[in-house]
């Protein structure tokens, strides 16, 4: 089994040992058809001073089910004009943990390993 190159700024143990090998279809929301890498930017990316060390910033936020991406367009204020895009997981493209929330059950945090094309695995389908 080879080793999993993950994103230098991922925290030791992350991601943890819990989570599954990524093999989903899943949807995420982006701001651009077709996605951009700053689609697929992190929390801990986004706002490291805040975030660095925080392994479920270090993830992206990700969901099985297009019902609750549609949801948290409609209702939360900023997510308005959102776009949705959906991959097809295969092994290899990570790790994959369910992280429901309210409102939206079928919410995951996906960590890709370093070097993996988002933009590349997604299409806009909404």
């Amino acid at each position: 089994m080879s080793t999993v190159n993950w994103p230098a700024f991922f925290p030791p143990g992350c991601p943890p040992p819990e989570a599954k090998d990524a093999q989903a279809e899943v949807f995420r929301l982006v701001s651009a058809n077709p996605p951009t890498a700053s689609d697929f930017e992190c929390w801990a990316q986004r706002n490291p001073k805040k975030y660095m060390g925080d392994c479920k910033a270090s993830g992206l936020s990700v969901f099985t089910a297009k019902a609750d991406a549609l949801r948290l367009v409609r209702r939360v204020p900023g997510m308005s004009g959102k776009l949705i895009a959906l991959a097809s997981l295969r092994p290899g493209a990570g790790k994959l943990m369910h992280t429901p929330s309210s409102g939206a059950s079928s919410h995951h945090t996906w960590w890709t390993p370093a070097g993996f094309d988002h933009a590349a695995a997604f299409k806009v389908v909404a």
